[in-house]
């Protein structure tokens, strides 16, 4: 939305809501939000909620701010948390802008567009849209620093992360705090602060010391948000407001939101009955080695049991061709349910005989992966051509893909 269209900024209906039905107007210079490859509640949400921050302050009406949903319009079905965040919020998924959409196609093909981008939720530009990378102006994420875009550096480059662990448990507490920081802090937009709450609940597990995804500032931005949003303009059905409150008036119950949000996302006969390849995809990220390979390996989370996953009828026919349309050497499934309120966590390895031996035996021994208190469970899986599978335990419940990631990138592929 241009700014030139934003002068409703300080009535009531200038809302998170309003912000994205309108339809962003062409434009000599965007700034484009974009959360990572995943596309998940945090890096939807976080890019969406930090357009419409900006838009509350910005002054130069030349500016298009540009909010971008990280997927394909037609994936976004898959992600049922952020489909019930966006509808309790009053948005409008079909209004949004999105990775695969024309209008975006055409502004970063145009070199005639002026375009400046705002990371959100990952601090490297995937691969495909590296051609951009001179754009990137800005980085807010909770990711290791992988060290690309070093012209984006102070204020400008936000990365809670630090050692080995994440300094909050999700972007939206990094926008949230953007809000603190800026003096907007009283009566937020409902629809804002529902959307915040909502990821911040679903990123740290509501807080859960077993998780342990939640830090000091994860809980101040809860407590913020709790405190100064207008939540009695907040407008949900019924039968939603029955399951997310326990008074008539006032910020819905924390408890019953995130049990809510969890139960749809977590939902196991939605995920057993799901494709593998659509069990892969839905929160897939790709990473590049940075042992000095030029090969690429792949982490799907899924949130299913390791032998329901590998229950589903052509798993490893289906993760073969998966990679080979991904062009990754070594593919990890990070499988996670959750059993009396605590995490339960496995890996899966696929690819060659070599690459995943390697892999294996560092994860299993070096002290750089300590931490995750990996195991073996099986033997290894012959899939034909030189290709194999192995199933890992992972005996730290808090060790997420933020931790798992760094520890494979060190080791990094064999060259073949």
């Amino acid at each position: 939305m241009s700014t030139a269209s934003i002068s409703t900024s300080l009535n009531a209906e200038y809302t998170l809501a309003s912000f994205l039905t309108s339809a962003p107007p062409k434009s000599n210079l965007y700034h484009i939000t974009l959360g990572n490859e995943a596309g998940d509640a945090d890096s939807i949400i976080s890019s969406l909620s930090l357009s419409y921050v900006n838009s509350l302050s910005m002054k130069d009406s030349r500016i298009t701010l540009l909010p971008l949903v990280s997927i394909n319009r037609d994936d976004l079905p898959l992600r049922r948390d952020v489909m019930l965040i966006l509808e309790m919020a009053g948005i409008c998924a079909e209004t949004l802008v999105y990775l695969d959409d024309e209008m975006f196609a055409s502004i970063a093909n145009d070199n005639s567009v002026r375009k400046e981008i705002t990371l959100v939720d990952h601090n490297k530009l995937k691969s495909d849209l590296w051609n951009l990378k001179d754009d990137v102006v800005e980085i807010i994420d909770h990711h290791q620093d992988e060290g690309e875009h070093q012209s984006v550096m102070g204020e400008l480059r936000k990365i809670g992360f630090d050692g080995n662990a994440a300094l909050v448990g999700s972007t939206c507490t990094l926008i949230s705090e953007r809000l603190m920081e800026s003096g907007k802090n009283n009566d937020i937009d409902a629809g804002l602060g529902l959307v915040l709450l909502s990821v911040i609940l679903l990123d740290t597990m509501n807080m859960s010391e077993d998780a342990g995804k939640g830090t000091m500032r994860d809980k101040n931005a809860i407590e913020f948000l709790i405190s100064h949003t207008e939540w009695d303009n907040l407008e949900v059905g019924e039968e939603t407001r029955k399951k997310i409150y326990d008074t008539q008036s006032g910020p819905p119950c924390q408890k019953r939101l995130y049990e809510y949000l969890r139960d749809s996302k977590f939902d196991p006969e939605f995920w057993k009955a799901m494709r593998p390849r659509d069990a892969l995809r839905i929160d897939y990220k790709r990473f590049e080695s940075s042992s000095g390979s030029n090969s690429a390996f792949g982490l799907a989370s899924v949130l299913l049991d390791m032998n329901d996953l590998l229950a589903k009828n052509g798993f490893y026919e289906d993760v073969i061709a998966y990679m080979s349309e991904a062009d990754i050497d070594l593919l990890g499934v990070l499988t996670m349910v959750i059993v009396n309120d605590k995490p339960q966590r496995g890996l899966l390895l696929v690819g060659t005989v070599t690459q995943v031996n390697s892999m294996t035996e560092f994860l299993l021994h070096s002290d750089a992966a300590s931490y995750l208190e990996v195991t073996k469970a099986n033997d290894d899986v012959e899939l034909g051509s030189g290709i194999i599978a192995v199933i890992l335990k992972q005996g730290n419940p808090k060790g997420s893909r933020k931790q798992v990631a760094p520890v494979m990138q060190m080791k990094g592929l064999e060259k073949i």
